[in-house]
């Protein structure tokens, strides 16, 4: 009886220290010099985006999920000025072929930017992505306020990115 007991308590307080945990809302902190290089050779640090709110979307050519959000994607990038009123970052995960991440980008119409992970440091920095699509919205600050696995919600970040743009 006591070992049920005690087995019981233990159950329970590892599942409440899990529920604990995941309700809070700790985030990765990024670094500033987080470097990005987009697919056209460009390279930009996350200190260089600053003062504007950033989308960060991890994809790949082969999530079904991912290209069925890039007209959506497109639509929320130039409702809210993406590139000049905050930054739409499509990052393709480190195990995606170069050549086939260009070419999806292109057929499928991306009008925004699309960055390579090519080392796995970007993954890494927003808490080892494995899945796709994940994304994650960053104040004006560079600090994440909005983390998302699975379809993206849009009304939820078309709110919050109307809430940080002003």
């Amino acid at each position: 009886m006591p070992t049920k007991l005690i087995t019981f308590l233990l159950i329970f307080m590892v599942l409440a220290g899990v529920t604990y945990k995941l309700q809070q809302s700790s985030f990765p902190v990024l670094s500033e010099n987080l470097l990005f290089q987009r697919i056209d050779g460009a390279q930009q640090t996350l200190q260089e985006m600053k003062g504007k709110p950033v989308l960060v979307t991890f994809w790949s050519p082969n999530c079904l999920l991912c290209m069925k959000e890039v007209s959506q994607l497109n639509q929320l990038y130039h409702k809210h000025r993406g590139g000049e009123k905050f930054e739409l970052l499509a990052l393709s995960m480190y195990y995606d072929r170069p050549d086939l991440v260009i070419q999806t980008s292109a057929q499928s119409n991306m009008n925004y930017p699309v960055y390579f992970d090519l080392q796995k440091k970007l993954s890494e920095a927003f808490g080892h992505i494995v899945a796709t699509p994940t994304s994650f919205l960053l104040n004006s600050s560079g600090k994440i306020v909005y983390q998302h696995s699975g379809r993206i919600d849009f009304t939820v970040v078309d709110q919050k990115l109307k809430q940080l743009i002003g």
